[in-house]
């Protein structure tokens, strides 16, 4: 699937060191970030909200960076706006985010770990809903039944299920180096299931 160059984005420039995130976590860490990013790209494809996943897809990227353990936290978002986001606002800049992207990133990243939900007319929900469809999908992390499918937002979210489990079951078990390694195997079992 060459869908994913629509977004016109260097993946190289999205790999991910240990020494990035405030703690060392396999529940919170490389290899779920990678996928939570990866799902925001498919979602957008999906739902042809490119533009909408390409943002959630830079929020993606520091969702869970500022986290100092793996329990229920809703205040991890906002540590991350704060201490990560002006950090890696010139790459997200390089790849074509705008001074209000950044804005709307402050704001999804922030939101994802808050409870509740915006209203649907909210302009910020189309965004955070991709953000947080994509976190949803990868729970299977936390085990087989983790996921309750009436929290997620998108159709297309509920149809990526096992989508969800496979990339997670394909990827979990090897050391991944990459972005660019992720997203070859979604490749893999996109032509698989199409």
């Amino acid at each position: 699937m060459t869908s994913y160059q629509v977004y016109n984005i260097d993946f190289s420039d999205f790999s991910l060191q240990s020494s990035q995130f405030d703690q060392q976590s396999h529940l919170h860490g490389i290899k779920h970030t990678y996928r939570v990013m990866l799902h925001c790209l498919r979602l957008g494809i999906l739902t042809s909200k490119i533009k909408e996943a390409k943002v959630a897809f830079f929020g993606a990227y520091i969702h869970d960076m500022a986290r100092t353990h793996d329990g229920y936290d809703t205040v991890h978002g906002a540590n991350s706006v704060k201490h990560k986001l002006p950090f890696y606002t010139p790459l997200f800049n390089k790849h074509g985010a705008t001074e209000d992207d950044i804005k709307v990133i402050n704001q999804i990243v922030t939101h994802h770990s808050l409870p509740g939900e915006l209203p649907k007319s909210d302009d910020l929900f189309p965004t955070l809903a991709i953000l947080k469809d994509a976190d949803a999908l990868d729970r299977i992390r936390l085990g087989q039944f983790d996921l309750d499918p009436k929290y997620l937002r998108h159709e297309e979210a509920h149809t990526s299920i096992s989508f969800g489990k496979e990339l997670y079951y394909a990827t979990h078990p090897i050391n991944v180096s990459s972005f660019i390694q992720v997203l070859n195997t979604a490749l893999e079992l996109d032509k698989r299931q199409g």
